[in-house]
């Protein structure tokens, strides 16, 4: 099956150079560095040894920050790469990388780039974050000797079932890590059930993230101007948005001045969302365009990048997107790092390991009268949003162990 996959994606070439194209097109790719998904550096390679970090996109790039940022504290002469897949965790790490960590896009699964890719940069030893099997990278990992590794390795139920039908090659790749990191027992169990070797239980690398970075300047000037309620709707996507303003809306019958920190998961929506809060006849301004929001207006627009620590420090309580639809969740312990909790709707698979330690802290609802509901009753009774806030941070501060092991483990192999 690896075999057939392989020279599937050798046909393909063609066909994934214009898809690249498209992508561009649509914005969905970097024009000055497209070449880095055809696995041609922009980048020269430092001397010495080289750690490279893949991470699919923004959540598991910003998990993954803590041990990069300590690596580099600790170990400054081994240069460390992090890959990324999309424009926006490009931009929020550009932002957030140590300045001498090296960030390049992974380039697209076919056989030739993987190798160019390898060529070129030489790792001596890889991670992959959570559930990233990509069959010709690890076969080409695996065929120079470089020790491989799968840190926070996630596996659903839905996924588990869907893999068991492929055993033979889900065994095949996830042996072509030597070692399999997975912060549950269930995980753990299904993983080996699957084939793999060498699997142990370890810490949830979300948890040792650092908080989300505030301007403290500018959340105490803002904290002074706006003197009302505040609620976070954050990362939404497409359908969620109409939904949860409904919620909002029944909200204002009974606290009429609150104001809404919208931040859509996509800020190129900020058009489409806006004829929505139009039509609804909800005011609104634009945080890209420098406005701050006054007492008439009712939606503050973060169509921004890396303004979700401003957002969740501003504001008790946030309405969590990507679970209303059927998206996965997006993650609960970044408004909580930052004294802000969460309610979510019931799509939260993709971060089923996450919840299941946070349950207490957190809120879900289904329907749109268990929303509002949940709304009021917060917010008619601060004392319940400062217990639900008090336990989340409880539960993250039990969870921040275990970094330095991994991190004595790996320099280990490094030396």
């Amino acid at each position: 099956m690896v075999m057939l996959y392989r020279w599937l994606l050798v046909l393909a070439v063609p066909f994934l150079k214009i898809h690249l194209k498209r992508r561009l097109s649509l914005g969905k790719e970097d024009p000055e560095r497209l070449q880095e998904r055809m696995g041609i550096a922009t980048r020269d390679r430092s001397k010495g040894k080289l750690l490279w970090i893949h991470a699919a996109s923004v959540g598991e790039s910003v998990s993954v920050l803590k041990l990069i940022e300590t690596l580099n504290e600790r170990y400054p002469l081994v240069t460390i790469l992090l890959t990324t897949g999309t424009i926006t965790s490009a931009r929020l790490m550009n932002q957030r990388l140590p300045k001498s960590v090296i960030h390049q896009y992974v380039p697209l699964d076919v056989p030739a780039w993987a190798a160019r890719f390898l060529n070129h940069w030489r790792p001596d030893h890889v991670i992959f974050l959570e559930s990233e099997l990509w069959p010709n990278l690890l076969k080409e990992i695996q065929s120079r000797g470089i020790p491989c590794w799968l840190l926070n390795a996630r596996l659903s139920p839905k996924s588990y079932q869907r893999w068991k039908f492929f055993r033979r090659t889900v065994s095949e790749l996830l042996n072509c890590f030597d070692k399999i990191l997975t912060p549950t027992p269930q995980t753990r169990d299904r993983l080996i059930e699957l084939g793999a070797r060498h699997v142990e239980l370890s810490i949830n690398l979300k948890y040792t993230a650092d908080p989300l970075p505030v301007n403290l300047q500018e959340l105490s000037e803002l904290k002074k101007i706006i003197d009302r309620p505040i609620l976070a709707v954050v990362s939404t996507h497409a359908g969620e948005e109409e939904f949860i303003l409904k919620s909002i809306q029944a909200l204002k019958n009974q606290i009429p001045n609150v104001l809404t920190l919208l931040a859509p998961r996509h800020p190129d929506r900020s058009e489409t969302i806006m004829t929505l809060l139009s039509d609804v006849k909800i005011s609104w301004v634009r945080r890209s365009e420098g406005q701050i929001p006054t007492n008439t207006d009712d939606v503050w627009l973060f169509d921004t990048i890396g303004d979700l620590g401003l957002v969740y420090s501003l504001a008790p309580i946030c309405v969590l997107g990507g679970s209303f639809e059927v998206i996965g969740g997006h993650n609960p312990i970044e408004p909580f790092n930052l004294g802000c909790m969460v309610i979510q709707g019931p799509n939260t698979f993709n971060f089923t390991d996450t919840n299941q330690i946070l349950a207490g802290a957190l809120t879900e609802v289904s329907t749109q009268s268990e929303l509002t509901h949940a709304l009021l009753s917060y917010y008619l009774d601060p004392k319940k949003i400062e217990d639900k806030i008090s336990l989340g941070q409880t539960v993250l501060e039990s969870q921040r162990h275990g970094l330095d092991n991994i991190i004595r483990d790996l320099t280990q192999r490094l030396a």
